[in-house]
Parts: C-alpha cells; structure tokens; sequence
C-alpha cells in the first residue's frame, strides 16, 4: 500500500473519530458538566445564567435593590426607582444604565425578581456582536426569527431581541402566568356557559 493510501485513510478515520465524538449525547468537557457547540465552533456549558452579573431571577426585593446600589452599570439611587403595581403584588424598579447599557427594568412577583430586561447602547454595541458572543456561551438558540434570538433552559427563557434589547425570564413564573391565564380563561367560559343556561 502506498504512503499516500495510509495517509488517506489516517485522515479520514480521524476525520470520522472527531465527528463522532462531537455528535454523543451527553458528553462531559473538562469540568463535568454537559457542553454545546455553537455555530462559531466554540462549546459552551448548557445551563444559561439566572441574571445579570449580580442581579439574579429569584432574588428578593430588597437583595435586589442593594445589589443595584452597589452595581457599576446602573446609576440607581434607590426607592424613587421603584414603583407599585397591580395592588401591590408586583414591584418594577427602573434604573438608567452606564457605558453600554441604557436602562435596566426589574420587575417582580410577590417580593421576588422574574423579569430582568436590559436596553443598550447602539452606540457602542450593536446586535450581531451581542448575537455572537451569546452563542460562543451558550451555544445555538432555540428559535431565531426576525424579533430576535431565544435561549431556553429548564430555568430561564434569554431572549435577545431588535433592536438591542436582552431579557432574562424566570421559566416557571412565566409558566405560572400562563396557567392563571388559561385558568380564568376557563372560568370565564364555564359562567358563560352557566348564564346560557337561564334563556
């Protein structure tokens, strides 16, 4: 057999080896935890973040606050920030932001932080370059269509949207909504249904 043959058929089996290893469910990089390969070619743990930086979904009210106050991004200056919605079930707090970030909202759900929504600066950063490093982290999206770029976890929906808008929402308050909603959706049709009755 010719050199040419061998060094055919070595580069082709190690050509199919690194295929198949990238393509096994569940294989483990260096740290043990589950990885993805995004489309940049670069892996990523699966399991997106709970926030941003110091601001965590699940975070109490005020946990929140004092981590705003201390956080160089935003320019908060405390309860003036805050307002009082639905009878007092549900808290937004509103900060401008610093450098690349515009303003921040912070909305929550009996005391606790469900929705973080962040406005940039198109300025200073534009939306393909924020689409690609959220891939290089966290690996191909759920869904992308021209409102923006979805990431999804057992946790946490990250949604980046036009036209530089990023939001990270707690999945299962977000599925609790959802159920209320069809729950009084029901109800509503179930004394529809009664109120026929009396013609």
């Amino acid at each position: 057999m010719s050199v040419k043959k061998i060094q055919f058929k070595f580069l082709f089996l190690l050509f199919l080896y690194q295929a198949l290893f990238s393509q096994v469910p569940g294989m483990e990089g260096p740290s043990g935890q589950e990885e993805v390969s995004g489309s940049n070619g670069s892996t990523a743990p699966v399991r997106l973040p709970r926030g941003y930086r110091n601001l965590l979904l699940g975070m109490p009210l005020e946990q929140v606050k004092t981590a705003l106050i201390a956080e160089s991004r935003f320019d908060y200056r405390g309860d003036p920030d805050v307002s009082l919605q639905d009878l007092g079930e549900r808290y937004l707090i509103t900060s401008q932001g610093r450098g690349f970030i515009e303003e921040g909202f912070f909305q929550f759900n009996e005391d606790l932080l469900y929705l973080i929504i962040l406005t940039f600066n198109r300025d200073q950063i534009d939306f393909f370059t924020l689409q690609q490093d959220l891939i290089g982290k966290y690996g191909d999206p759920r869904d992308i269509s021209p409102d923006g770029t979805v990431w999804e976890d057992e946790d946490v929906i990250l949604t980046l949207e036009y036209p530089l808008t990023l939001k990270y929402l707690d999945k299962k308050t977000f599925q609790g909504f959802l159920e209320d909603a069809r729950a009084k959706e029901g109800f509503t049709e179930i004394t529809r249904e009664e109120f026929l009755k009396d013609f």
